[in-house]
């Protein structure tokens, strides 16, 4: 029921069966398709970019693959509520399992992981709208003026994790906000992107991402917390890895992030010392 929007679809299958089906079904969709899995980021500064060049739109929205959205006029909700905030800069919606407990709740400003699949929270506890320090990557709405401001999404982050909080804090550093809006919800139905690489080279990446997401964005007294906690963590959580295993990988992701300490480094500056 919005009057006027374009939709991208990216086939990041690296195969292009998918566009094609795509394709057949959706005639007024705009579909291609990447040669290699290129992951979150370097997908959706593709799609990104072209968006802005083609159609110049005052907001982008990317949607995740495995998102359901339940409402007819969510989107019309969405934008009103976004042009109605001071400084809006990204914004996102209440996100459940299919089972309809809450997947990510509201605590303290910060959009929290529910670790335990069918806890219903109290919709009385959860605020409809709220400011908030994070937004999940899922279901990501951008007033299109922040990437104006601040850039894209750091590929360096690629394929996947870390790359929207990098980006939430980067926004919020330039001066925007950031907003939960509940009154929308959408089903996350899981990563299916994910579910076919090793829990091996998942935890891999997860730790690279987090340590350089950390060294990008923390102060050094928080950096230090968080590598206390990375390793308490890989000693005593039971995730289906050994924590031998996981500490070699935890060396590994320490490591890749030493090597590029001089690029982090200049990032790090530029956050700091640019007047957005």
């Amino acid at each position: 029921d919005y009057p006027k929007y374009k939709i991208y679809f990216l086939d990041d299958s690296g195969t292009g069966e998918i566009a094609k089906k795509v394709k057949k079904l959706f005639k007024k969709v705009d579909v291609s398709s990447n040669n290699s899995n290129l992951g979150y980021a370097i997908s959706n500064n593709i799609l990104m970019k072209r968006a802005i060049k083609e159609f110049s739109p005052d907001y982008i929205l990317h949607v995740d693959d495995d998102t359901e959205i339940l409402e007819r006029d969510w989107l019309k909700k969405l934008i009103n509520f976004a042009e109605k905030q001071e400084e809006f800069g990204i914004g996102g919606v209440k996100i459940i399992y299919p089972d309809g407990s809450l997947q990510w709740f509201l605590r303290n400003k910060k959009i929290n992981f529910s670790r335990e699949r069918g806890i219903r929270y109290d919709d009385s506890e959860e605020p409809k709208t709220a400011e908030v320090e994070n937004v999940i990557g899922c279901f990501f709405l951008i007033k299109t003026k922040v990437i104006k401001k601040i850039g894209l999404f750091d590929e360096e982050f690629s394929p996947a994790y870390g790359e929207e909080t990098d980006f939430c804090c980067r926004a919020r550093k330039a001066g925007f906000k950031l907003f939960y809006f509940g009154k929308t919800a959408a089903i996350h139905h899981g990563s299916s992107s994910a579910n076919t690489i090793a829990s091996e080279k998942i935890w891999f990446i997860k730790k690279r991402n987090y340590i350089r997401l950390e060294w990008l964005n923390h102060n050094y007294f928080d950096i230090l917390k968080y590598s206390m906690i990375h390793l308490i963590s890989s000693l005593f959580k039971k995730d289906g890895l050994t924590p031998t295993k996981k500490i070699s990988l935890l060396l590994k992701a320490y490591a890749h992030n030493i090597k590029n300490i001089k690029e982090i480094l200049k990032k790090r500056n530029e956050r700091r010392g640019i007047r957005y």
